[in-house]
């Protein structure tokens, strides 16, 4: 990209002692959120400007300007911070590989360091946080975009208004760090298959309408205090393994900070506004003081372009949550105190569409571990496909060692100067499971922040692989971050290409080892022509070849009271209804999936004075209940 006339009066005002906008920043005061209100800049030239307040980007905004550029950010929302601050997501996913170590580094890395010590672990510690990392930098928020002139691939200028002016801003290069991509929607991109094609898939073609668009669910953070933390963390821990995997879940965690799982609680709940909403595996954040924060209440049909559908799940969540108060206290050992501690002010929007990149990111690439020449990040974390409407229960598809992140999948496509950050990144439904997570996107915008101040206003769609490596180098000299291609584990060799095929299009879900399951189409379980509804959070699936389901659940279902597991034994304990003094105790395999036990069906049906006929054609199971000396009742 050639450079323009304003570059080069931005490098002579310099001379004189005016830095385009960096001198602006003087002219600039905070306001009650604690942003930055830009007033009568000198000029609207800018060599980074990015929309939208999301964390990964305000990484990028922090390098780039160390790295000599100047920066002007645009938020289109009334409010600064996006999932972070706003929405309150701020129970942070670590990214660990294979042995269990972390991969999180840069900025991120720093904001870990601090979290997990428990010195930010409250809004206003991460709002001052994410002040800190911006200050300098001017801001403009409430903005609205009007439109943008494209020549060639270039973005040329940015049209919006603010308090009712028409404003003009030429950015070098642009970036869209939205949560509902409020630039990419004004280019001309188409965007690619979303969760509609996975779960819908195959309906178009015989008069059928296409699949529709669908996107993970959004949440609702649900806030509370007067939490008694150490009785909840003392009676977890004495419990003995086999009460705990079934009071809580086989891999149900709690400690000083952090507790997760808890799916048979969770599964005792009904929902007011089932239709809208779901409760699932409890991500409980200790924050101190007795106050906690619960990443767990999923709201469906949230469009993040459309206003009007994020009000209207905001609603519908809070006339949930006297509900799921009442339900904590009666079942959550150290909630029995608990009261509501207020609200977010925005939903965490998790998903919206998917916009083709230079190169798009496949599930493949992430479970063989695949690195890239020009590596911004190395990402980790288990693919994990939220709920949705079309299936409420979500998927969680395979955990990679870890895999390298390309600056390709951070280019749109058939532009020269434009980036993506965050949830935009270049990648397919299924591996944004993965890609979608915090840790990986911001170590990729601040690579891309240093990179921009390397490239001397070039298109970064010319890079070479020379000046690629050179980067990395220069990237573990200075900022200590290792972004290099490196071994990783292929967990991916043992499948056919077939099999690659169906994982890349969702129909597979990797278990340990080298176990395949297959979870689409959905497998329905009838019991004498009634379907059991599996409610506590996962459906069942077809392991090779037989169905399974969770345990736990389907011997409640199926008539069995006071079940247990043992989840070192594979030991099962379980009563029947109709004589629950009686105890009967067992062992068979046994597979722990996303937190749940799940037993052949074969099996749970014979334990039970069942026979099971499957149908692999139709991924049907028909239980019949057999007399074979068991009591089951009339």
């Amino acid at each position: 990209m050639k450079k323009r006339w304003w570059m080069m009066l931005t490098a002579g005002l310099a001379a004189v002692g005016i830095s385009g906008l960096g001198t602006v920043y003087g002219m600039t005061a905070r306001d009650s959120d604690g942003g930055f209100l830009l007033r009568n800049p000198l000029n609207r030239n800018a060599d980074v400007v990015i929309i939208g307040t999301e964390l990964e980007g305000m990484y990028l905004a922090r390098r780039a300007k160390q790295e000599g550029l100047s920066v002007l950010i645009l938020e289109p929302k009334q409010r600064l911070g996006g999932q972070l601050i706003q929405g309150e997501m701020q129970y942070l996913d670590g990214v660990y590989n294979e042995q269990g170590e972390s991969i999180v580094q840069g900025g991120m890395k720093e904001l870990f360091e601090q979290y997990e010590a428990g010195h930010i672990r409250k809004k206003s510690q991460f709002a001052a946080y994410f002040h800190r990392l911006i200050q300098g930098i001017p801001i403009e928020k409430g903005v609205a975009l009007t439109g943008l002139t494209e020549t060639d691939g270039i973005v040329q200028s940015i049209r919006y208004t603010k308090d009712g002016k028409n404003q003009e801003v030429h950015p070098a290069y642009v970036v869209d760090n939205s949560d509902d991509a409020a630039l990419l929607r004004k280019l001309f991109l188409e965007p690619l298959p979303g969760l509609g094609a996975l779960y819908q898939g195959g309906r178009e073609g015989a008069g059928e309408a296409p699949p529709q668009p669908e996107f993970m669910s959004a949440t609702y953070m649900m806030r509370f205090k007067n939490v008694d933390w150490q009785r909840l963390y003392g009676q977890f821990w004495r419990l003995d393994k086999m009460e705990r995997a079934s009071l809580y879940g086989p891999d149900t965690y709690v400690d000083g900070n952090i507790a997760y799982g808890f799916p048979p609680i969770v599964g005792q709940y009904r929902l007011r506004n089932p239709q809208m909403l779901n409760l699932r595996g409890l991500n409980i954040l200790n924050q101190g003081d007795g106050e906690v924060l619960i990443n767990a209440l999923q709201v469906y049909g949230v469009d993040p372009s459309k206003p009007e559908t994020v009000e209207r799940g905001k609603q519908a969540a809070q006339e949930e949550m006297p509900g799921i108060l009442e339900h904590l206290r009666r079942h959550l050992t150290g909630f029995e105190r608990a009261e509501l501690n207020g609200e977010p002010q925005e939903l965490y929007i998790r998903e919206y569409y998917h916009y083709p990149a230079a190169y798009v990111l496949q599930a493949t690439d992430l479970m063989s571990g695949r690195m890239f020449w020009d590596n911004v990040s190395i990402g980790g974390y288990f693919m994990d496909i939220q709920g949705s409407p079309s299936n409420r229960e979500g998927l969680a598809i395979g955990k990679p060692d870890q895999y390298g992140m390309p600056l390709r999948s951070y280019l749109a496509k058939g532009y020269h100067n434009v980036i993506m950050t965050g949830k935009l990144v270049g990648s397919s439904a299924v591996a944004y499971g993965s890609t979608r997570i915090q840790a990986n996107g911001a170590l990729a915008a601040e690579s891309i922040g240093v990179l921009l101040g390397r490239m001397h206003g070039r298109s970064l769609t010319s890079v070479t692989e020379r000046e690629m490596a050179d980067f990395h180098g220069y990237m573990d000299k200075k900022y200590k971050i290792k972004i290099a291609p490196k071994e990783a584990k292929d967990k991916i060799a043992h499948l056919s290409e077939r099999q690659k095929e169906e994982l890349n299009t969702g129909r597979l879900t990797l278990l340990g080892g080298s176990v395949v399951a297959r979870h689409l189409p959905f497998m329905k379980v009838n019991v004498g022509g009634t379907g059991l509804r599996y409610t506590g959070g996962l459906k069942p699936l077809v392991i090779e070849g037989e169905p399974w389901a969770p345990l736990l659940e389907t011997f409640h279902l199926l008539g069995a009271v006071q079940v247990r597991y043992d989840v070192d034994t594979k030991q099962i304990r379980y009563a029947y209804k109709e004589s629950p003094q009686s105890e009967h105790s067992v062992q068979a395999p046994v597979h722990v999936h996303n937190n749940f036990a799940l037993i052949r069906l074969a099996d749970a049906a014979k334990l039970l004075g069942y026979r099971l006929q499957w149908d692999s054609e139709r991924s049907e199971a028909r239980l019949e209940r057999q007399m074979d000396g068991h009591i089951l009742g009339p």
